[in-house]
């Protein structure tokens, strides 16, 4: 043996003898980590063993198991990540250890979308709400915004009509114009939305009107989404500059994971289980009753029948999702897959999804390059009802369905539909003579690259494109009794429609330590936006098939050259709109005490008139986090106090393109009108705002809340003006000098009211008060007064309801007083007056959930009050008049002194107050956790939808919209024969893979 060999021994000697000493002096230890709500596992928590010689840390995978090596004198390890309590646990003796973190309903730390940039929750001057997706509303969820429901203070959203994927009214702070487009802006990963679909309506003749709008954000996943940031003040809302005055609502979706390839997936099933409230109608016995009260013979036709339970959709609907994610630090991605059905209440309705998703980021050179991209696209298709906003009385499925004699059958011993001579139509034929089929393609798509010049300097490249096209097949077939214009001709009607936004943006970010106690994060930005739309629309009538109900071959909309009268086409293309802005903010923070943010946007926009092409909106805000100072150090009461301060000007320009230009309008062959006069001194609407905050925890967090108090002065009202005749058109924009004021206050409130090992439970509410007032609206000293709220029916064509004027708030009703009976007949006062606000003076909201052991229960509801409907169905389609021709009426009407002699006249008599509370959603589910080798984080799960509604209202749903627009000012609060609101139940799984 030489020196070499020994020496080599020697060595492999010493080696192995350190190992096993290291070994002895060091421990593994396993486990999971799961979120305490629902059992599934929590990515990216922190690890970190304590009470050793030396601190060792580590990171759960993406499933929120993990693995450590601690020193062997170890005791405790410690468990932290954003958004959940920080837990310790003790190790003893173990080597395997499960935790289960709660998630807090106050971190402070927790990341906040504010616009072009994040910030922490404890940073923020601002008034922004985040909600989470462990936070969102469950079951059958359509699109973005129902997860908001009753969940943020002061942001009000309203379900128009049940037809599945219909549109929703949104208001944060009450109402900011006088104009329709008063929806917030959508931010979604960065990219501003145009707001609008394009999803064709082109109204149907036959049914008077418009169908009910589709909602814009339909083609988004629900399951894709991480969070949602509501900018509620205009310190935070600036930013966005001409469309901030409405709000802005910022929806970030989930990316990809560090660690192993992850798959999540989920499947559900659903019913509907009838409707969340009826109508107050007449059923058989209490019909037949009226018959004899009213001396009404020859309308008895023996059976017993339910329109309501005729019409009811029994298919059962489908939701299936899949996500798959993984990456390193280096490299993430994600990518998701959405298919369901969502069936209304009514047969042959419903919406179609199939959504994807696939997002990336990717660090080069030396991570100092980041280059992401995110691409979601989406086809729906809807099956929509025969339903018009202005339907007349028998125009419409749903005054079938109202009117419909409960004791005569819908069809004769051949199954032929019976038509009845009153001229209510059959509602089992209107399903069937209806095909309106709409689709509609979108891609939203983005990407950006982000590059550290210094480390604290950063330029970012954003583009994104956000491209629509929709088109639809509409046909009333000819064998269809009892509706003008359609039965024995038939309708078909062929409409397309396209969108298209593109975003360019540049922004530069900037943080630093200015001082020891003072940083610094600022932006600069420049951002280019346009966006366009088009649609067209092709009909014919009078075609000679489908006469009859059982040889209904092609649609029309297969052959529409086959109509023997077409109409002249329909196209419209919307002037280009572009938007040209310069934007930055500062934001400083001196020692965690004192913060201040201000903004400033410069927007330049071809809606603005040429004298008036650039805007300017600035914001600043200050917070004072009381907590932090000396003499709050000794507080076993608080956990949080502070205080904030904010005021800004935003700007609203969602008025139509080329309001501000000359435009003209092609009639026929050769012959063009002028549609709109010139005016160059048109700009935006602005509105001024301060607000005034209050931020609190006690108890360690276990008590929390927040106050705000604002007050908004809305200026440079934007008005469609007659034009003094001779004129080249008869109308043209122009801002008025008066104020549309909204004032309100807002509290939140959350409480773990227990918290134990096995038994939990959590309870969130918030209030929110506002009052609207429109002031100054004059002209030459005189009030203006502008009317819309159209009331339809026979009797009372023509009449409108609700005013927009000065002193009152926007859409009070304007209707002749009610004044009793004399004789059986209804007395009208002659001239119309004030009667009442269609707008929620109040909203609420209350979630709760119970935890105990592996079983989670969620109730989340909430209502609005202090405000008036009009029920239009109660003037026209129920009324007392129409029991003599066999026509059901409502019962408020048969208790009534009133005679079916009575006329028929639109007044205060039919104001309802739309007070309610609605259990919106609730939901049990078991975590049964892994199943087997490969299936992890299993849970089963029950929900149910539109539960429980506590209301005086007699209609279908207080929570109504239906469109009765004038001259593209809004109405509010009139129910006309709206799509029913279904009540769901729903079963099904989540598990990982």
């Amino acid at each position: 043996m030489n020196l070499s060999t020994l020496a080599k021994g020697m060595l492999c000697i010493c080696l192995a003898f350190l190992s096993y000493v290291a070994s002895a002096q060091t421990k593994v230890i396993t486990g999971k980590v799961t979120d305490a709500k629902d059992g599934s596992g929590l990515s990216g928590v922190s690890v970190l063993g304590t009470g050793g010689a030396s601190k060792a840390g580590s990171q759960t995978t993406a499933d929120g198991s993990f693995k450590i090596t601690v020193p062997a004198g170890t005791t405790k390890l410690v468990f932290t990540i954003i958004g959940y309590a920080k837990q310790e646990v003790s190790l003893g003796g173990q080597t395997s250890v499960s935790v289960a973190l709660k998630a807090t309903s106050e971190q402070l730390n927790d990341v906040v979308v504010i616009g072009y940039g994040t910030a922490r929750k404890k940073d923020i001057t601002g008034s922004v709400a985040s909600v989470q997706a462990k936070d969102f509303n469950q079951g059958a969820i359509a699109s973005p915004d129902q997860l908001l429901q009753n969940k943020v203070a002061g942001v009000e959203i309203t379900q128009n009509n049940g037809q599945p994927g219909s549109a929703t009214t949104v208001k944060i702070r009450g109402n900011n114009s006088i104009r329709v487009a008063a929806n917030p802006l959508y931010v979604v990963d960065g990219v501003p939305l145009d707001g609008r679909s394009a999803r064709p309506n082109p109204g149907t003749p036959a049914l008077g009107g418009f169908s009910p709008d589709a909602n814009p954000l339909l083609y988004i996943n629900p399951n894709d989404i991480q969070s949602i940031d509501v900018l509620k003040d205009a310190s935070s809302a600036a930013i966005y500059g001409s469309r901030g005055a409405n709000g802005v609502i910022v929806i970030t979706t989930k990316t990809g994971s560090s660690g192993a390839v992850r798959i999540d997936a989920g499947a559900s099933y659903a019913l509907n289980a009838g409707l969340i409230k009826r109508p107050d109608i007449l059923n058989t016995g209490e019909f037949r009753s009226a018959l004899a009260k009213y001396s009404v013979t020859g309308e008895d036709y023996g059976s017993s029948v339910d329109a309501l339970k005729a019409v009811k959709n029994s298919d059962l609907m489908q939701n299936y999702n899949l996500a798959m994610s993984g990456g390193n630090e280096n490299g993430k991605f994600r990518a998701s897959l959405l298919a369901s059905n969502t069936e209304g209440y009514l047969q042959s309705s419903n919406l179609n999804k199939y959504v994807g998703n696939f997002s990336g980021q990717y660090k080069l050179l030396d991570k100092r390059l980041t280059l992401s991209f995110n691409v979601t696209t989406g086809h729906t298709t809807e099956h929509v009802a025969p339903i018009g906003s202005q339907s007349g009385s028998v125009g419409n499925i749903m005054s079938s369905i109202l009117q419909w004699n409960p004791t005569q059958a819908f069809t004769d011993a051949n199954g032929n539909y019976i038509y009845p001579a009153n001229g209510a139509g059959n509602p089992l034929a209107w399903t069937a003579a209806n095909s309106d089929i709409v689709s509609v393609n979108t891609v939203l798509g983005n990407i950006s690259a982000a590059y550290k010049i210094l480390p604290n300097l950063e330029y970012k490249f954003l583009y994104a494109v956000n491209n629509s096209v929709g088109s639809r097949n509409t046909n009333l077939y000819g064998f269809l009794q009892g509706v003008s214009g359609v039965s024995g001709l038939g309708y078909g009607a062929i409409s397309n429609a396209a969108l298209t936004s593109q975003t360019f943006d540049h922004t530069l970010n900037y943080k630093t330590d200015l001082t020891q106690k003072l940083h610094l994060d600022a932006v600069v930005g420049f951002e280019y936006w346009k966006s366009n739309y088009s649609n067209n629309s092709f009909s014919a009538t009078q075609f000679n098939t489908n006469q009859s109900q059982n040889s209904v071959t092609l649609p029309y909309t297969a052959m529409l050259q086959d109509g023997n009268v077409q109409a002249l086409p329909s196209i419209y293309i919307d002037p280009t709109t572009e938007l040209q802005s310069e934007f930055g903010r500062v934001q400083f923070n001196y020692d965690d005490k004192y913060f201040l943010t201000g903004t400033v946007r410069n927007d330049g926009s071809s809606k603005f008139g040429s004298n008036n092409k650039y805007g300017v909106f600035p914001s600043i805000g200050f917070k004072w986090a009381i907590i932090n100072e000396d003499f709050m150090k000794e507080s076993k009461l608080f956990s949080n106090l502070g205080f904030r301060a904010t005021w800004g000007i935003t700007g609203n320009q969602e008025f139509p393109a080329g309001s501000s230009q000359e435009q003209f309008g092609f009639a026929s062959y050769n012959t063009a009108g002028q549609n709109n006069v010139a005016n160059p001194n048109l700009k935006w609407e602005q509105t001024g705002s301060y607000d005034l905050g209050l931020d609190f925890a006690l108890k360690n967090g276990r008590v929390w809340g927040t106050f705000d108090y604002y007050n908004k002065n809305t200026t440079n009202i934007l008005f469609q003006n007659s034009a003094i005749q001779p004129a080249p058109a008869t109308s043209y924009f122009i801002n008025l000098p008066a104020n549309l004021m909204n004032t309100g206050f807002e509290i939140s409130l959350g409480f773990n009211v227990i918290h134990h090992k096995d038994f939990n439970w959590d309870l969130t509410g918030y209030y929110s008060h506002n009052k609207n007032e429109l002031k100054n609206f004059t002209s030459n000293g005189a009030a203006i007064q502008i009317l819309t709220g159209a009331i339809t029916g026979q009797g009372v064509s023509g009449t409108l309801a609700q005013t927009i004027t000065n002193n009152q708030p926007i859409d009070e009703f304007w209707l002749k007083p009610f004044q009793g009976y004399t004789a059986g007949s209804q007395n009208i006062g002659a001239n119309p007056q004030f009667a009442g606000d269609p707008n929620p003076h109040s909203n609420y909201g209350i979630s709760t959930t119970f935890n105990y052991k592996k079983f989670t229960l969620t109730i989340n509801g909430g209502g609005a009050g202090g405000y008036l409907i009009y029920n239009n169905n109660a003037t026209n389609v129920t009324n007392i008049s129409g029991i003599t021709g066999g026509r059901n009426i409502d019962k408020n009407a048969y208790n009534s002194a009133e005679l079916p002699s009575s006329g028929v006249g639109a007044s205060t008599r039919f104001l309802e107050s739309g007070n309610f509370f609605k259990i919106r959603n609730s939901s049990l589910s078991y975590n049964i956790g892994n199943a087997g080798k490969y299936v992890k984080n299993l849970r089963a799960f029950v929900t149910g939808n539109n539960l429980l509604v506590i209301t005086k209202y007699s209609g279908f749903d207080p929570e109504v919209n239906v469109d009765k627009t004038s001259g593209n000012y809004p109405s509010r609060s009139i129910d006309y024969l709206p799509y029913p609101t279904s009540r769901t139940v729903a079963i099904g799984v989540n598990f990982s893979l």
